[in-house]
Protein backbone atom coordinates (compact mmCIF):
# COMPACT_ATOMS: atom_id res chain seq x y z
CA UNK A 1 0.00 0.00 0.00
CA UNK A 2 1.43 3.49 -1.44
CA UNK A 3 1.66 6.38 1.41
CA UNK A 4 1.18 9.59 1.23
CA UNK A 5 2.06 12.44 3.28
CA UNK A 6 0.10 15.71 3.13
CA UNK A 7 1.01 18.91 1.89
CA UNK A 8 0.44 22.12 3.64
CA UNK A 9 -2.05 23.78 2.38
CA UNK A 10 -2.04 27.46 0.95
CA UNK A 11 -4.23 29.84 1.34
CA UNK A 12 -5.80 30.28 -2.00
CA UNK A 13 -6.32 26.47 -2.43
CA UNK A 14 -7.53 26.46 0.82
CA UNK A 15 -10.48 28.80 0.02
CA UNK A 16 -10.95 26.91 -3.16
CA UNK A 17 -11.56 23.95 -1.33
CA UNK A 18 -13.56 25.86 0.92
CA UNK A 19 -15.95 25.95 -1.80
CA UNK A 20 -15.99 22.46 -2.87
CA UNK A 21 -16.35 20.89 0.46
CA UNK A 22 -19.61 22.77 0.18
CA UNK A 23 -20.62 20.79 -2.98
CA UNK A 24 -19.18 17.81 -1.58
CA UNK A 25 -21.06 14.48 -0.05
CA UNK A 26 -21.06 14.79 3.53
CA UNK A 27 -20.36 11.24 5.37
CA UNK A 28 -22.18 10.81 8.39
CA UNK A 29 -23.66 7.67 10.15
CA UNK A 30 -27.09 8.48 9.01
CA UNK A 31 -25.66 7.17 5.35
CA UNK A 32 -25.21 3.77 7.29
CA UNK A 33 -27.58 3.55 10.05
CA UNK A 34 -30.75 4.60 8.30
CA UNK A 35 -31.86 3.29 5.28
CA UNK A 36 -33.33 6.04 3.91
CA UNK A 37 -33.75 9.73 4.65
CA UNK A 38 -36.78 9.46 7.85
CA UNK A 39 -37.68 12.52 10.48
CA UNK A 40 -38.19 10.52 14.13
CA UNK A 41 -41.43 11.63 15.85
CA UNK A 42 -38.99 13.85 18.29
CA UNK A 43 -38.27 15.69 15.11
CA UNK A 44 -41.45 16.82 14.59
CA UNK A 45 -42.15 17.63 18.28
CA UNK A 46 -39.37 19.67 18.56
CA UNK A 47 -39.69 21.81 14.94
CA UNK A 48 -43.83 22.27 15.13
CA UNK A 49 -45.18 25.23 16.96
CA UNK A 50 -48.33 23.02 17.75
CA UNK A 51 -48.49 19.68 19.46
CA UNK A 52 -51.87 18.85 20.98
CA UNK A 53 -53.65 15.70 22.26
CA UNK A 54 -56.57 14.30 20.55
CA UNK A 55 -59.28 12.26 20.54
CA UNK A 56 -62.32 11.63 18.66
CA UNK A 57 -65.04 14.15 18.98
CA UNK A 58 -68.08 12.21 20.60
CA UNK A 59 -69.89 14.99 18.20
CA UNK A 60 -68.68 13.98 15.13
CA UNK A 61 -67.41 10.48 14.66
CA UNK A 62 -64.18 9.68 12.51
CA UNK A 63 -62.97 13.47 13.32
CA UNK A 64 -60.42 14.29 16.20
CA UNK A 65 -61.16 16.72 18.51
CA UNK A 66 -57.95 18.02 20.64
CA UNK A 67 -58.28 17.42 24.85
CA UNK A 68 -54.68 19.22 25.90
CA UNK A 69 -51.81 21.04 24.58
CA UNK A 70 -48.29 20.17 24.42
CA UNK A 71 -46.66 22.70 23.01
CA UNK A 72 -48.04 26.38 21.49
CA UNK A 73 -51.89 27.39 21.74
CA UNK A 74 -54.71 25.52 19.55
CA UNK A 75 -55.75 28.46 16.79
CA UNK A 76 -58.85 26.79 15.93
CA UNK A 77 -57.83 25.80 12.56
CA UNK A 78 -59.77 22.42 11.50
CA UNK A 79 -57.92 18.77 12.16
CA UNK A 80 -57.77 17.79 8.51
CA UNK A 81 -57.43 14.32 9.51
CA UNK A 82 -59.47 11.09 9.99
CA UNK A 83 -59.77 9.15 12.72
CA UNK A 84 -59.20 5.39 11.34
CA UNK A 85 -61.27 2.22 12.47
CA UNK A 86 -57.91 0.85 13.90
CA UNK A 87 -57.35 3.99 16.14
CA UNK A 88 -61.19 4.41 16.79
CA UNK A 89 -61.32 0.56 18.22
CA UNK A 90 -57.85 1.75 20.70
CA UNK A 91 -59.10 4.61 22.17
CA UNK A 92 -62.38 2.93 22.82
CA UNK A 93 -60.52 -0.42 24.26
CA UNK A 94 -58.66 2.30 26.39
CA UNK A 95 -60.13 5.97 27.15
CA UNK A 96 -57.23 7.14 28.86
CA UNK A 97 -55.32 7.01 25.57
CA UNK A 98 -55.01 9.80 22.84
CA UNK A 99 -53.13 10.91 19.73
CA UNK A 100 -50.18 13.15 19.39
CA UNK A 101 -50.91 15.83 16.48
CA UNK A 102 -48.73 18.44 14.99
CA UNK A 103 -48.48 21.33 13.06
CA UNK A 104 -45.32 22.49 12.01
CA UNK A 105 -46.77 26.43 11.51
CA UNK A 106 -50.22 28.29 10.86
CA UNK A 107 -50.01 27.14 7.04
CA UNK A 108 -49.22 23.38 7.71
CA UNK A 109 -51.54 20.48 7.92
CA UNK A 110 -52.05 18.72 11.03
CA UNK A 111 -49.49 15.94 11.33
CA UNK A 112 -50.16 12.48 13.46
CA UNK A 113 -46.86 11.50 15.40
CA UNK A 114 -48.13 8.96 17.68
CA UNK A 115 -50.09 7.19 19.99
CA UNK A 116 -50.15 9.04 23.46
CA UNK A 117 -50.52 5.91 25.41
CA UNK A 118 -49.07 4.95 29.22
CA UNK A 119 -45.17 4.37 27.31
CA UNK A 120 -45.07 6.72 24.75
CA UNK A 121 -47.02 9.75 26.64
CA UNK A 122 -44.49 10.57 28.90
CA UNK A 123 -41.58 10.41 26.96
CA UNK A 124 -43.50 13.06 24.27
CA UNK A 125 -44.03 15.42 27.27
CA UNK A 126 -40.12 14.54 28.74
CA UNK A 127 -39.06 15.30 24.82
CA UNK A 128 -40.70 18.75 25.19
CA UNK A 129 -39.44 19.66 28.41
CA UNK A 130 -35.66 18.82 27.61
CA UNK A 131 -35.57 19.79 23.79
CA UNK A 132 -34.07 23.84 24.90
CA UNK A 133 -31.25 21.78 26.71
CA UNK A 134 -30.42 19.48 23.93
CA UNK A 135 -30.08 22.66 21.18
CA UNK A 136 -27.18 23.95 23.40
CA UNK A 137 -25.88 20.22 23.98
CA UNK A 138 -26.43 18.27 21.40
CA UNK A 139 -25.27 15.06 23.23
CA UNK A 140 -27.64 15.03 25.60
CA UNK A 141 -30.00 14.77 23.35
CA UNK A 142 -28.03 11.68 21.65
CA UNK A 143 -27.39 10.21 25.70
CA UNK A 144 -31.25 10.55 26.49
CA UNK A 145 -32.18 8.24 23.33
CA UNK A 146 -29.64 5.71 23.39
CA UNK A 147 -31.12 5.07 27.00
CA UNK A 148 -34.46 3.95 25.07
CA UNK A 149 -32.71 1.76 21.89
CA UNK A 150 -33.99 -1.54 23.84
CA UNK A 151 -37.13 0.11 25.03
CA UNK A 152 -39.85 -2.49 25.61
CA UNK A 153 -42.54 -0.23 23.70
CA UNK A 154 -42.11 -0.42 19.64
CA UNK A 155 -42.88 3.10 18.97
CA UNK A 156 -40.37 4.65 21.88
CA UNK A 157 -37.80 2.19 20.17
CA UNK A 158 -38.71 3.10 16.53
CA UNK A 159 -37.86 6.78 17.78
CA UNK A 160 -34.45 5.66 19.51
CA UNK A 161 -33.19 3.85 16.58
CA UNK A 162 -34.25 6.98 14.20
CA UNK A 163 -32.34 9.56 16.52
CA UNK A 164 -29.31 7.24 16.85
CA UNK A 165 -29.36 6.00 13.65
CA UNK A 166 -28.91 9.45 12.35
CA UNK A 167 -26.21 10.56 14.52
CA UNK A 168 -22.56 11.35 13.82
CA UNK A 169 -20.52 8.73 14.03
CA UNK A 170 -18.54 10.15 16.37
CA UNK A 171 -21.31 10.53 18.67
CA UNK A 172 -22.16 7.13 18.03
CA UNK A 173 -18.59 5.93 19.11
CA UNK A 174 -18.84 8.19 22.45
CA UNK A 175 -21.89 5.97 23.65
CA UNK A 176 -21.36 3.49 26.55
CA UNK A 177 -23.32 0.51 25.95
CA UNK A 178 -26.66 2.02 25.03
CA UNK A 179 -27.31 -2.04 25.05
CA UNK A 180 -26.25 -5.20 26.59
CA UNK A 181 -24.05 -7.83 24.36
CA UNK A 182 -27.46 -9.75 24.63
CA UNK A 183 -29.67 -8.31 23.21
CA UNK A 184 -27.39 -6.68 20.73
CA UNK A 185 -27.18 -10.27 19.42
CA UNK A 186 -30.60 -10.81 20.13
CA UNK A 187 -31.94 -7.70 17.75
CA UNK A 188 -29.47 -9.24 14.94
CA UNK A 189 -31.07 -12.45 14.81
CA UNK A 190 -34.74 -11.42 14.77
CA UNK A 191 -35.22 -9.99 11.02
CA UNK A 192 -38.16 -8.09 11.84
CA UNK A 193 -35.26 -5.40 12.81
CA UNK A 194 -33.35 -6.21 9.75
CA UNK A 195 -33.55 -2.62 8.61
CA UNK A 196 -31.89 -1.70 11.80
CA UNK A 197 -28.96 -4.14 11.93
CA UNK A 198 -26.58 -1.88 10.64
CA UNK A 199 -26.89 0.32 13.44
CA UNK A 200 -26.34 -2.87 15.62
CA UNK A 201 -23.17 -4.20 14.32
CA UNK A 202 -22.01 -0.59 14.70
CA UNK A 203 -22.50 -0.58 18.45
CA UNK A 204 -20.96 -3.83 18.55
CA UNK A 205 -18.19 -2.46 16.99
CA UNK A 206 -17.76 -0.34 20.46
CA UNK A 207 -17.13 -3.80 22.49
CA UNK A 208 -14.08 -4.37 23.40
CA UNK A 209 -14.84 -8.14 23.91
CA UNK A 210 -12.62 -10.60 21.69
CA UNK A 211 -15.50 -12.45 20.52
CA UNK A 212 -17.17 -9.69 19.05
CA UNK A 213 -14.30 -8.53 17.30
CA UNK A 214 -13.91 -12.03 15.90
CA UNK A 215 -17.74 -11.84 14.84
CA UNK A 216 -17.48 -8.94 13.18
CA UNK A 217 -14.12 -9.76 11.07
CA UNK A 218 -15.68 -13.33 10.20
CA UNK A 219 -18.71 -11.44 8.88
CA UNK A 220 -16.84 -8.94 6.93
CA UNK A 221 -14.28 -11.74 5.51
CA UNK A 222 -17.74 -13.68 4.19
CA UNK A 223 -19.40 -10.61 2.65
CA UNK A 224 -15.87 -10.13 0.89
CA UNK A 225 -15.77 -14.07 -0.27
CA UNK A 226 -19.16 -14.10 -1.77
CA UNK A 227 -19.95 -10.50 -2.52
CA UNK A 228 -22.58 -9.51 -0.31
CA UNK A 229 -23.68 -6.13 0.18
CA UNK A 230 -26.40 -6.74 2.93
CA UNK A 231 -25.19 -4.31 5.75
CA UNK A 232 -21.37 -4.30 4.43
CA UNK A 233 -21.44 -0.37 4.80
CA UNK A 234 -21.94 -1.51 8.65
CA UNK A 235 -19.77 -4.71 8.89
CA UNK A 236 -16.88 -2.66 7.21
CA UNK A 237 -16.88 0.12 9.74
CA UNK A 238 -17.32 -1.91 12.42
CA UNK A 239 -14.32 -4.01 11.28
CA UNK A 240 -12.18 -0.93 11.12
CA UNK A 241 -13.34 0.40 14.31
CA UNK A 242 -11.58 -2.74 15.59
CA UNK A 243 -8.90 -3.25 13.44
CA UNK A 244 -8.11 0.16 12.54
CA UNK A 245 -5.03 -0.20 9.71
CA UNK A 246 -5.06 -3.64 9.56
CA UNK A 247 -8.74 -3.27 8.61
CA UNK A 248 -7.92 -0.48 5.72
CA UNK A 249 -5.10 -2.72 4.19
CA UNK A 250 -7.50 -5.88 4.08
CA UNK A 251 -9.84 -3.43 2.07
CA UNK A 252 -7.61 -2.66 0.13
CA UNK A 253 -6.22 -6.05 -0.88
CA UNK A 254 -9.96 -7.70 -0.87
CA UNK A 255 -12.31 -5.11 -2.39
CA UNK A 256 -9.69 -2.46 -4.41
CA UNK A 257 -7.52 -4.66 -6.15
CA UNK A 258 -8.25 -6.14 -9.45
CA UNK A 259 -11.43 -5.40 -11.24
CA UNK A 260 -14.10 -8.08 -9.88
CA UNK A 261 -15.97 -6.28 -7.73
CA UNK A 262 -19.62 -4.50 -8.14
CA UNK A 263 -20.41 -0.86 -8.12
CA UNK A 264 -22.30 -1.21 -5.45
CA UNK A 265 -19.81 -3.80 -3.56
CA UNK A 266 -17.18 -0.30 -3.64
CA UNK A 267 -19.91 2.22 -3.05
CA UNK A 268 -20.52 0.28 0.71
CA UNK A 269 -17.00 0.15 0.99
CA UNK A 270 -16.07 3.92 0.58
CA UNK A 271 -18.92 5.12 2.97
CA UNK A 272 -17.83 3.37 5.69
CA UNK A 273 -13.83 4.29 4.92
CA UNK A 274 -15.90 8.18 4.53
CA UNK A 275 -17.19 7.91 7.78
CA UNK A 276 -14.05 7.07 9.57
CA UNK A 277 -12.08 9.35 7.40
CA UNK A 278 -13.95 12.57 8.19
CA UNK A 279 -15.39 11.42 12.11
CA UNK A 280 -14.41 8.72 13.06
CA UNK A 281 -10.72 7.27 13.53
CA UNK A 282 -9.31 10.60 11.29
CA UNK A 283 -6.13 9.89 11.67
CA UNK A 284 -6.48 6.63 9.23
CA UNK A 285 -7.00 9.30 6.20
CA UNK A 286 -3.28 9.17 4.92
CA UNK A 287 -4.30 5.30 4.90
CA UNK A 288 -7.58 5.70 3.56
CA UNK A 289 -6.55 7.94 0.47
CA UNK A 290 -3.58 5.59 -0.39
CA UNK A 291 -6.29 3.03 -0.46
CA UNK A 292 -8.09 5.23 -2.74
CA UNK A 293 -5.05 5.62 -5.28
CA UNK A 294 -5.53 2.27 -5.57
CA UNK A 295 -9.40 1.49 -6.01
CA UNK A 296 -9.63 4.57 -8.42
CA UNK A 297 -6.61 2.74 -10.42
CA UNK A 298 -8.56 -0.28 -10.70
CA UNK A 299 -12.41 1.45 -10.73
CA UNK A 300 -11.81 4.56 -11.84
CA UNK A 301 -15.89 5.58 -11.95
CA UNK A 302 -15.64 5.46 -8.27
CA UNK A 303 -13.39 8.64 -8.75
CA UNK A 304 -16.11 11.22 -8.13
CA UNK A 305 -17.53 9.30 -4.48
CA UNK A 306 -13.70 9.77 -3.46
CA UNK A 307 -13.10 13.14 -4.67
CA UNK A 308 -16.17 13.67 -2.13
CA UNK A 309 -13.90 13.08 0.78
CA UNK A 310 -10.57 14.49 -1.30
CA UNK A 311 -12.31 17.47 -1.27
CA UNK A 312 -13.52 17.56 2.30
CA UNK A 313 -10.32 16.55 3.74
CA UNK A 314 -8.39 19.00 1.83
CA UNK A 315 -5.83 16.26 0.37
CA UNK A 316 -4.17 16.73 -2.62
CA UNK A 317 -2.62 13.31 -3.22
CA UNK A 318 -4.89 12.24 -6.12
CA UNK A 319 -5.00 15.32 -7.73
CA UNK A 320 -3.41 14.17 -11.56
CA UNK A 321 -5.33 10.87 -11.20
CA UNK A 322 -8.83 12.84 -10.82
CA UNK A 323 -7.51 15.39 -13.52
CA UNK A 324 -6.77 12.35 -16.09
CA UNK A 325 -10.38 10.88 -15.06
CA UNK A 326 -12.28 13.98 -15.81
CA UNK A 327 -10.54 14.10 -19.12
CA UNK A 328 -11.21 11.38 -20.63
CA UNK A 329 -14.78 11.32 -18.94
CA UNK A 330 -16.01 14.86 -19.66
CA UNK A 331 -18.74 14.16 -22.42
CA UNK A 332 -20.52 12.19 -20.19
CA UNK A 333 -20.26 13.56 -16.82
CA UNK A 334 -23.00 16.03 -15.56
CA UNK A 335 -21.40 19.70 -15.26
CA UNK A 336 -21.72 19.84 -11.77
CA UNK A 337 -19.18 16.93 -11.35
CA UNK A 338 -17.10 17.85 -13.62
CA UNK A 339 -16.38 21.46 -12.41
CA UNK A 340 -16.05 20.13 -8.78
CA UNK A 341 -13.28 17.76 -10.28
CA UNK A 342 -11.59 20.21 -12.17
CA UNK A 343 -11.60 22.62 -9.58
CA UNK A 344 -10.28 20.30 -6.98
CA UNK A 345 -7.48 19.11 -9.33
CA UNK A 346 -6.46 22.85 -10.32
CA UNK A 347 -6.37 23.40 -6.52
CA UNK A 348 -4.95 20.21 -5.22
CA UNK A 349 -2.08 20.86 -7.76
CA UNK A 350 -0.80 24.34 -6.55
CA UNK A 351 -0.55 22.95 -3.21
CA UNK A 352 2.02 21.04 -4.36
CA UNK A 353 3.92 23.88 -6.57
Amino acid sequence: MREFAKSRVPAIAACALAFLMGMAVKSSACQICVPYPKRSAADDLIDSAVVVLAREDPRKPFTFEIVEALKGEDDGSKIDLLVDRTTRRRLELYPEDAVVLAKRDEKSDWKRLGLADAAFDPVAREILRLAPTWNEQPMLRINYFSDLLGHADAQIRAVAHLEIGSAPYKEIMSLKHPLSREEIYAFLKNFRYAEWHSLYILLLGQSDVAEDRQYIAKRFHNAAAFSTTIQLAALTTAFIEKEKSKAVAAIEKLYFEGERRTEAELKEIVKALSVHGTNGHVDLRGEIVAAYATLIAHHPAMTPMVANDLIAWNRSELATEVADFEKKNRRVLDLQTSMRLRMYSRSASSQTQ
